[in-house]
């Protein structure tokens, strides 16, 4: 145990020490913890709101509050299984402290342990901050008192150790057998396929009808339409009968089944650590090989030349080099993936949407609902920059300060991130707000104004991103993943919201007068200039000071760094 504690240690120093370096950044953690607080109350209300209705319903309440905890579970069980098993191979096989702690005189078994604790530990951390207000919602609503939360406490630790142990114990067989550096991609498409999948299911599967009880024969087929298929060899639904018992007091074997559950929690550890004993060393030296290169592909060069032939050649030769680095960065271009699904699902909901069934006349709904469009789209495209804008500063690493040997001027790399990450963007606005406006039929008007809006609100979006991503860069990253979650990543979104409230609400008053002329059919076919105009010019006046501010605070920031 001894020997554990001690390869623990630097874990727990390096979060001591950033917490004693706060210094003078109280102010940003103080504001991230009102963030944390802001979404737990959040998710408690919104949760318990849902099983207060849940607990309306005569005789069916604890049955549909039981099979969404289920669901609840089970996504948490299939969220933790991925992240244990990609977070393992970088514990495990990857991090940059192997060299030095393998070299020193260690049993395996300690060193085995160790990794478990921390792989668990960074794998799990955020389910557990998700999990934590539905326990207090379920607790809320339905008393299960005292119990049910000591029940909780002493669930969490066993739920969170069986899938850790399995993704350690599948990612060393994986090892074995293939190259770490490989499996890394693998595992990446894997995940990214099977989320996909599994979204494209859950929608398609129209879960909205579960509301509408009209739409079944009897009630027969809507209990049969309810229930989610679960397995009775899963740990989250031994988790799930556990809670029950306190819950809904059902006649439930507690003891039976956390005897269960702390078994399998046990007893993986253990055979974890007796396979990693055996091909650990193998699987360890195979993680050194490096990556083959990969052929030059001659059409993806011409493509690249045409497409960026516009720009001036500096800016040409910085957005060449951001494209080709993230070509050959798997974790970055396969996020496409899910874009793409974004899209799809974006669009079919908007095909679904009732609209036949309102009070209202056609063509003023149609309205209301274009125009909501506007904040969802603009809504859908900051969390796009967020991931791609916002770290595009940052992602130059340690090759920023190289960079400030050539002749180029820190105005032009704004600049060239600015373009690069705006073109796509705007691509990716006007398609959605142009598909979804095709689905919904609303006069060509309305489909202007939504298509002139959305040019604008993405310059405004982009240069909020690339500014202060450049106010708030980190060049010192292992993972680009992590940057789009710190403090700066948090600044951004608030700005960007903020800017898509005020231009939404710039446009709101125009859009309602036209939406009322819509309740008397036939008054109203293209609405006058002055109506329309004056809000489009105050969007775009608000545009421009966004643009210019935004990106004037990340140069400024940027050349005080270089000083």
């Amino acid at each position: 145990m001894n020997t554990i504690f001690v390869l623990l240690s630097p874990l727990w120093l390096s979060w001591k020490n950033d917490f004693r370096r706060a210094g003078n950044q109280w102010g940003r953690r103080l504001f991230l913890l009102g963030l944390a607080l802001a979404f737990w109350c959040g998710t408690f209300f919104v949760i318990r709101r849902v099983l207060i209705y849940f607990q309306s319903v005569y005789e069916l309440g604890p049955a549909l509050a039981y099979q969404l905890l289920l669901i609840i579970l089970l996504t948490f069980l299939s969220m933790l299984l991925f992240s244990n098993l990609v977070t393992s191979l970088s514990t495990f096989f990857l991090a940059r402290d192997l060299d030095l702690v393998l070299s020193t005189p260690i049993p395996i078994g300690s060193f085995y342990y160790s990794r478990l604790i921390t792989t668990t530990v960074n794998s799990s951390w955020m389910v557990l901050f998700f999990s934590l207000p539905i326990f207090v919602a379920y607790g809320s609503v339905f008393g299960g008192g005292m119990p049910f939360y000591l029940w909780v406490l002493v669930i969490i630790p066993l739920f969170l150790t069986i899938p850790a142990s399995l993704g350690i114990l599948i990612t060393h067989l994986l090892v074995y057998c293939l190259p770490a550096r490989r499996i890394r991609d693998i595992l990446l498409f894997i995940g990214l396929f099977a989320f996909v999948g599994i979204y494209f299911l859950f929608r398609f599967s129209q879960p909205e009808r579960l509301v509408q009880p009209e739409s079944f024969g009897n009630f027969i087929q809507f209990l049969a339409a309810m229930e989610t298929p679960s397995s009775p060899f899963l740990p989250s639904s031994w988790s799930a009968e556990i809670l029950a018992g306190s819950l809904f007091n059902r006649p439930v074997e507690q003891g039976f089944f956390y005897a269960l559950l702390a078994s399998y929690a046990l007893f993986f550890p253990l055979v974890t650590s007796w396979v990693s004993g055996a091909v650990y060393l193998s699987g360890w030296s195979k993680a050194q090989e490096s990556r083959q290169g990969r052929r030059k592909t001659e059409w993806l060069d011409w493509a690249l030349d045409w497409i960026t032939r516009p720009f001036p050649s500096v800016l040409r030769a910085i957005m060449l080099k951001d494209i080709k680095t993230f070509l050959r960065d798997t974790t970055q271009w396969s996020q496409l993936f899910l874009l793409v699904a974004l899209i799809i699902i974006y669009l079919y909901n908007f095909k679904v949407l009732p609209l036949d069934r309102s009070p209202l006349p056609s063509a003023t709904l149609k309205t209301v609902v274009s125009f909501a469009n506007l904040a969802l789209a603009g809504f859908v495209l900051s969390a796009v920059a967020i991931r791609f804008a916002f770290p595009a500063v940052s992602l130059e690493g340690q090759a920023f300060w190289i960079l400030q040997t050539s002749p180029i001027s820190l105005r032009t790399l704004l600049w060239s991130k600015f373009w690069l990450n705006f073109v796509p963007l705007l691509l990716l606005g006007e398609l959605l707000v142009f598909l979804s406006n095709l689905l919904l039929r609303v006069p060509m008007w309305m489909m202007t104004i939504s298509l002139v809006t959305v040019f604008l609100m993405t310059f405004g979006i982009v240069a909020i991103g690339v500014g202060v991503g450049a106010f708030y860069p980190k060049f010192n990253f292992d993972n680009a993943a992590e940057i789009p979650t710190s403090f700066g990543g948090a600044i951004c979104m608030i700005f960007s919201v903020a800017f898509i409230g005020v231009a939404v609400i710039i446009e709101a008053w125009p859009i309602y007068l036209l939406a009322m002329e819509g309740l008397n059919p036939g008054r109203l076919k293209v609405p006058p200039a002055w109506v329309i105009a004056p809000s489009l010019t105050a969007v775009a006046v608000l545009t421009a000071a966004v643009v210019t501010v935004a990106l004037r605070l990340g140069l400024n920031r940027l050349e005080q760094l270089k000083a």
